[in-house]
């Protein structure tokens, strides 16, 4: 989807360490960076809404978060996954961003969750 010149639908507020997560991506190469790019779009504009998740068996309680899978175009299945949370009718938090090899996603974003 190519970006929008409307203003965006949503605010999103990155947990510091989703921004360490999409540089992580980059050995990934440039075309899934502009896959993160255009899926971060996608979510603020509104465009897509992600899967709800709750208390998982293999990574932990992921109650009242979501996850949108994304990848380059045509490549299937889709690698990576955005771990978001809905903060209010306006914003949006982003928790990971990442692999979802081995649930490897979903166990960060539960350690990121849990009071330092």
């Amino acid at each position: 989807m190519t970006p929008s010149r409307k203003s965006p639908r949503y605010n999103l507020i990155p947990h510091p360490d989703s921004i360490v997560d999409v540089d992580a991506l980059a050995t990934y190469g440039v075309e899934v960076i502009a896959a993160v790019a255009s899926i971060l779009d996608d979510l603020a504009h509104g465009r897509v809404t992600g899967k709800e998740l709750g208390d998982r068996n293999i990574s932990g309680d992921l109650s009242g978060f979501a996850r949108i899978r994304f990848d380059v175009p045509g490549q299937r299945p889709q690698r990576f996954r955005l771990i978001y949370r809905q903060v209010d009718e306006f914003t949006r938090m982003i928790i990971a961003i990442g692999l979802r090899d081995e649930h490897a996603i979903y166990r960060a974003a539960v350690q990121r969750l849990r009071p330092q």
